[in-house]
């Protein structure tokens, strides 16, 4: 089994082979639900250890500034929600710099401890987050009149299906925002997949930005 050029590990393979013959009719002693679950958990550990052996390529991070700037310039953005990449997710840091430099709003996400997202106005500053990482400091914001929603993801299907880290804080938010602006995912080329495992209540994005391409799943962005 093969991704679109991410090729899983024997063991992934037949692990998630069997989850997909558990899916469809299970014996009893797994649900389909918990199944898709198991898909996920596979896939996101493949996906993270790829992401582990990247390092920092600064070409890749100002080819991704470029798509993103792009897309907004195309949409006549002047309010934008993005987020601050964390470790090895693709590179905001450029893009975001150019939006404010270029007198784009930037709304950013902060986590909260039960698992929803706040949103403030991003002007540089930072704090460390709960988790342990740079979060924004600012003026709490809305995100009513965003042009655009940029989010990150482990990967993204040909259908806009996203597969996110697991501790669902988008997965919430999507559920809240997606009536509000065209949400973009953020991944790298070689993360845009043929399929991902997905339940009922996993909300599609509207595009993909990668450091080369950006792919449109309906016309929300037309």
């Amino acid at each position: 089994m093969q991704r679109l050029g991410i090729p899983l590990t024997q063991k992934a393979q037949s692990h998630i082979a069997v989850g997909e013959r558990k899916s469809g009719g299970h014996d009893g002693k797994i649900s389909p639900m918990n199944a898709i679950d198991e898909q996920k958990r596979q896939l996101r550990g493949e996906l993270k250890l790829r992401r582990t052996g990247r390092g920092l390529d600064a070409d890749m991070a100002s080819a991704l500034c470029v798509q993103m700037a792009e897309l907004c310039l195309a949409k006549g953005a002047s309010k934008i929600a993005c987020y601050l990449a964390y470790g090895d997710e693709p590179d905001t840091e450029l893009f975001i710099d150019w939006a404010i430099e270029n007198e784009i709003e930037v709304i950013v996400p902060i986590s909260k401890p039960d698992g929803n997202l706040d949103w403030v106005r991003f002007e540089g500053e930072t704090q460390t987050g709960i988790f342990g990482f740079a979060e924004p400091v600012g003026q709490a914001a809305s995100l009513s009149n965003a042009h655009l929603i940029f989010v990150p993801a482990l990967a993204i299907d040909s259908s806009g299906q996203r597969l996110g880290k697991g501790k669902g804080f988008y997965d919430r938010a999507l559920a809240e925002i997606e009536s509000l602006a065209p949400v973009v995912a953020v991944v790298f080329d070689d993360e845009l997949l043929e399929s991902v495992p997905a339940e009922p209540h996993d909300k599609p994005v509207d595009a993909v930005v990668t450091p080369t391409n950006v792919t449109f799943f309906n016309d929300r962005l037309n």
